[in-house]
């Protein structure tokens, strides 16, 4: 799930140097957390955060198969 949201990230116009990517497992939950500079985070986040729902839309959509929930987390860097 991972590099799913590392190719849907580089669609969106963020760079695949500033985001971090840290996918974190507790039984059938899987984390993916996002760690952006504030510039990039608001690709993400979009209008009225209608980009960041599609995109956790599309983790659901993916992890149906692998019978595991997936959460998107988008946060800025420190």
């Amino acid at each position: 799930m991972k590099e799913l949201v590392e190719v849907l990230c580089r669609g969106l116009g963020v760079s695949a140097d500033a985001a971090d990517l840290e996918e974190t497992r507790a039984g059938e939950d899987v984390t993916v957390t996002l760690s952006l500079p504030l510039a990039d985070l608001h690709k993400i986040d979009g209008r009225d955060h209608r980009t960041a729902k599609a995109l956790r839309q599309v983790l659901s959509a993916a992890a149906a198969a692998s019978k595991e929930r997936f959460h998107l987390v988008a946060r800025a860097k420190d």
